[in-house]
């Protein structure tokens, strides 16, 4: 995994705490946009978490793939 892989994780983590955050005060506040709203962000982070790992894994099929033809 590479340094910009390490950063789009660790940017979507940050993001994942900031849902969180944003459920917590909608709940508290009984407020059900901002519910709603929060739980949007935390599927469109989860798809992009998704995205990611599908990314990462393509490429290290491809790595595989190469590493057998030069053998």
């Amino acid at each position: 995994m590479n340094t910009r892989n390490i950063a789009r994780i660790g940017t979507r983590l940050t993001a994942v705490f900031a849902v969180l955050r944003s459920l917590r005060l909608a709940r508290r506040e009984g407020d059900k946009l901002r519910m709603v709203d929060a739980i949007v962000n935390a599927l469109a982070i989860a798809t992009a978490i998704a995205i990611l790992i599908r990314e990462i894994r393509e490429r290290r099929d491809e790595e595989e793939v190469l590493d057998e033809d030069l053998m």
